[in-house]
């Protein structure tokens, strides 16, 4: 069959993202022998014309839509985006009469809204490496798809309802190579400044507002080191790319694994730089002095909380004092250290948050970015907590963003933050616009900075 991946991602900040997601898919319906073509949105002036011309060309007899995100998580400047895929698909009904698949991880939080008012014919929560070629199979076969695991589908015969499937997370993940002809990779690190590559899927820690285990399940699912380190010497071979972003949701654990990677990139004296997301709960003098050989040249840190009351409000396992130990590992090879911290979450008070203040000065790490509110997202402990505070009613619907502000701090947050922090030449704070902006980013990639901009700061 004629298959056309669409990416609708536009977000450009804090840099563009490669749709990895889609390279996968991809790779997967190329093996079993499908003709493959792409679209990808991020770049494009004129989406609805690139949308046109890329149907005329291709003349797919599917369409698989890639939703990576479906609001820019950013309070309080939040930006939805569903309006922006509706005119997509409204595009693709009005252009082509080929069948319309969901996907991506922002698709699959809301699986049943996001298909419902987007009109779409079927959608993959979750993984799509196995489920997309059976359904194209059963398709070209006339079959009923009902029983494809992930998947979920608008049936005529039940008045239009969603039938959802059960979710399987995908086995073969391991052993699948993203297929990167079908990213403009070259674009991507002009204005991205790096590649993304995945070492593993699954996350067994249990913060109160995530949705990687909803995802990608709690069990991990590693990548042999060898086969990560080829695709790090393709991306430096094939398109002259020399940084790198780990972007699992936790590099570190467990620390084996990646000492196995960095280990398997100094036996290969691959000539890359790379950052990652790390925990501070599993950093040791071993894996930073392995990471910086290896060609680390800075950890992001999700910290999220300052203080221990706010941490444990946040369930992230770890205590400030764990932070101050990783921090000072890193600290002691030359490895720069961002920390990523969520304002006003469950916990969070006036005292708390000049404490985090305070925290952050005693480790002057090279940048604090800061997220104000905590997004709500349903299966999550932070919505059942939402709930039975009032901040949103039970059965309310989650799809146009909602976040969580402890009313301690709801009158003062941004005014303090914002004050705070435009005096701390380290801080970041998106959501006020402080140090962050497209015209910023985009100077500085014009200027020739690659990997990511906080280290820059002083």
């Amino acid at each position: 069959m004629k298959i056309l991946l669409i990416s609708v991602n536009r977000e450009k900040i804090p840099y563009p993202v490669a749709p990895l997601g889609l390279a996968y898919i991809a790779a997967s319906l190329q093996g079993k022998g499908h003709d493959i073509s792409s679209l990808d949105l991020c770049f494009e002036d004129d989406p609805v014309g690139a949308l046109k011309a890329a149907l005329i060309d291709a003349q797919p007899d599917l369409v698989g839509i890639s939703i990576r995100n479906i609001d820019n998580l950013t309070f309080p400047g939040s930006i939805f985006y569903l309006p922006y895929f509706k005119t997509v698909v409204e595009t693709l009904r009005t252009e082509s009469e080929a069948p319309v698949v969901l996907g991506g991880s922002g698709f699959s939080l809301f699986p049943e809204e996001i298909l419902q008012s987007l009109g779409a014919d079927y959608g993959i929560i979750g993984e799509g490496e196995s489920s997309m070629p059976l359904l194209l199979e059963l398709l070209a076969s006339g079959t009923d798809p009902d029983n494809i695991p992930n998947l979920i589908y608008r049936d005529g015969c039940k008045d239009g309802l969603s039938i959802r499937n059960r979710q399987e997370y995908n086995l073969d993940f391991c052993s699948v190579m993203p297929a990167r002809s079908f990213i403009d990779n070259k674009k991507y690190f002009e204005l991205g400044g790096m590649a993304n590559i995945q070492t593993k899927r699954g996350c067994p820690f249990k913060c109160v507002y995530c949705t990687y285990p909803v995802l990608e399940g709690s069990s991990l699912r590693l990548r042999e080191p060898v086969d990560v380190v080829d695709e790090m010497k393709s991306l430096c071979r094939d398109y002259s790319i020399d940084h790198i972003f780990f972007v699992d949701d936790i590099f570190n654990i467990p620390e084996t694994h990646a000492i196995g990677i960095c280990e398997e990139i100094v036996r290969r004296n691959i000539k890359v730089s790379w950052t990652c997301f790390v925990s501070p709960k599993s950093m040791s003098k071993e894996l930073v002095l392995v990471m910086k050989r290896a060609g680390c040249t800075g950890v992001e840190f999700g910290t999220d909380g300052g203080v221990d009351r706010t941490l444990d409000g946040l369930g992230k396992g770890f205590s400030q004092s764990d932070v101050e130990r990783a921090q000072r590992l890193c600290d002691s090879v030359g490895l720069d250290v961002a920390h990523y911290l969520i304002l006003g979450g469950p916990g969070e008070t006036a005292e708390t948050l000049e404490e985090t203040f305070a925290f952050m000065e005693r480790l002057k790490p090279r940048a604090v970015i800061a997220m104000l509110g905590v997004r709500i997202y349903p299966e999550t402990p932070l919505h059942a907590l939402a709930v039975k505070e009032g901040v949103v009613a039970d059965g309310e619907s989650l799809l146009e963003p909602s976040f969580y502000v402890s009313k301690e701090v709801e009158a003062s947050l941004l005014s303090r933050v914002g004050e705070y922090a435009t005096s701390q030449s380290n801080w970041v704070v998106p959501g006020l616009e402080i140090r962050s902006s497209l015209e910023l980013t985009t100077t500085l990639r014009r200027l020739g900075k690659k990997g990511v901009l906080w280290d820059m700061l002083a």
